[in-house]
């Protein structure tokens, strides 16, 4: 999430999911095709207008490749990866996801034009300057002519200044302060602040919504998402106000009252942890009955515990298709595939691992598209810039480039689900844009 100063660890949804959600069932596979979703700004679509040709399925026809295994007596086509794990707010989960992805490209879909795919693999533990450490290890590879990102919300900026845009950088959700401005570098799922503008979208088009209080954490990075959730809103015609609060505080009644949660259309909650308790607590004990739209961060076992056991029945916007939603065949597919492949069901729930998922795939069906003997960082490069979608469990559609702000950043589009409690999320629209 650019710009944010506080480390996070909650990507799109919480990486941490597994004990409270579970694992949807497995189902079977259908087509991969590409469709633009809903495309236009100020419209959206129900989850029942969803087809098999809006989502991928069929990894093999995704990456171009061929049926079967990759021959171990060539050379390997090796990609870099770097993710925060291995100490506490680690998301090791990613790296399986990826490594489980390489495993069934070997195993499955006949490599890369044949060549066995590898991972060169350097994580962050729990320091900013370990990400120079990991540039230096990837960018002084010879053999790694591009590089994949988990969830590298630590020492992104130190690994930024060494990369330089001298290699391809390849990520699901750009956490990182400075990942979303960092030169080469291409995020198929965009960041929080470029996707909050749907928030706006949402509570025009679905909600019929004129008014609407936002409540937000009072640090440097919720000001900015709330902002920007606020513009979003702002762009759909809504009235909104907008109030902060510390930190600190665990009794919320006073901004929320003064946010006018008691007489809008929409409550709109950005914050974390014991900000969502308290504010799912004050919201309760002023009867607010109208809807609330929360950004994904609440969607966390500490707001869960806090709360006595389960998150709040809210809707949350989100830059995926969540593993946990059973009616999604892109869903279904990546849980069937990846279980054959070795990950594990507690791993799957967890968002960062099929982002990891993806950003592999993704990155086969470049290199197979450029051919094993013409990947350079140039090529590689080239192709990204240009790279139209669609993305595994992600949008339809993306536009690397799109934002002059944040040219990493690659789509502004997200999905809305009912949390309807007990670990079962309905799906309530496809994609979404922001307002135009």
């Amino acid at each position: 999430m650019p710009s944010i100063s506080r480390p996070i660890r909650l990507g799109l949804v919480s990486a941490a999911m597994a004990p409270l959600l579970g694992v949807a069932a497995c189902g079977g596979s259908g087509t991969t095709t590409s469709s633009s979703g809903s495309s236009g700004g100020g419209s959206s679509a129900t989850a029942d207008s969803r087809s098999a040709s809006d989502v991928v399925t069929d990894y093999l026809g995704y990456v171009g490749g061929k049926a079967g295994k990759a021959d171990a007596g060539l050379d390997p086509v090796t990609l870099g990866w770097v993710n925060v794990e291995g100490g506490p707010g680690g998301n090791p989960e990613a790296t399986l996801g990826a490594r489980a992805a390489v495993k069934y490209v070997n195993d499955k879909l006949g490599g890369i034009g044949g060549h066995p795919l590898k991972l060169n693999v350097c994580t962050v533990v729990s320091a900013e300057e370990e990400g120079q450490k990991c540039g230096q290890q990837l960018l002084g590879a010879k053999d790694v002519p591009a590089i994949g990102v988990g969830n590298l919300y630590l020492g992104d900026a130190s690994f930024n200044s060494v990369i330089a845009g001298k290699k391809p950088v390849l990520v699901g959700v750009a956490t990182g302060p400075t990942m979303p401005t960092a030169t080469n570098t291409f995020s198929t799922f965009g960041d929080l602040p470029h996707i909050f503008g749907t928030w706006g979208t949402y509570a025009r088009d679905v909600l019929k919504a004129k008014t609407a209080a936002v409540i937000h954490t009072n640090t440097p990075g919720d000001k900015i998402a709330s902002g920007a959730a606020v513009k979003g809103l702002k762009a759909a015609g809504l009235k909104v106000k907008s109030v902060g609060f510390d930190a600190q505080s665990t009794d919320l009644i006073g901004p929320v009252t003064a946010a006018g949660a008691n007489t809008a259309d929409v409550v709109v909650p950005v914050s974390i942890g014991g900000g969502c308790v308290g504010i799912a607590k004050a919201l309760k004990q002023l009867n607010v009955t109208k809807p609330v739209v929360s950004t994904p961060l609440c969607m966390s076992p500490d707001v869960a515990q806090g709360l006595g056991g389960d998150l709040p029945t809210w809707t949350y916007g989100v830059a995926q298709t969540l593993p946990m939603d059973s009616s999604a065949a892109d869903s279904k597919a990546f849980l069937k595939a990846s279980a054959e492949a070795g990950l594990g069901k507690d791993d799957q729930s967890k968002v960062f691992a099929p982002l990891g998922w993806s950003t592999i795939l993704t990155y086969a069906k470049v290199l197979n598209a450029i051919g094993p003997d013409k990947i350079t960082s140039a090529s590689v490069t080239a192709r990204l810039k240009k790279f139209p979608g669609p993305v595994i469990m992600g949008a339809a559609e993306v536009e690397c480039g799109k934002y002059p702000d944040a040219p990493a950043v690659c789509n502004d589009q997200a999905r809305f689900y009912q949390y309807e409690g007990k670990g079962r999320f309905k799906p309530l629209t496809d994609w979404i844009r922001p307002p135009q």
